[in-house]
């Protein structure tokens, strides 16, 4: 993962655990403090899931979050 793209996912993993919210406003709230949209939060997820699905550092991320969470 890059930087950037680590980042994202560890503000998505944060903001999760200390609001506890659904996916949609998780989201929300973390492309309004990247000054996102939550639409390109969502496909950098998506990226994400595809490119690093057997990344060890993607994979630990990723486990803090629901499974139900659909990246």
């Amino acid at each position: 993962m890059t930087p950037k793209e680590r980042e994202l996912l560890q503000g998505m993993c944060n903001c999760y655990a200390s609001c506890g919210d659904d996916f949609e406003n998780t989201v929300g709230m973390v492309a309004s403090a990247r000054d996102r949209t939550q639409l390109d939060v969502k496909e950098s997820l998506v990226t994400m899931a595809k490119n690093y699905a057997s990344d060890k550092d993607y994979l630990t991320l990723r486990g803090r979050l629901p499974a139900e969470f659909p990246f």
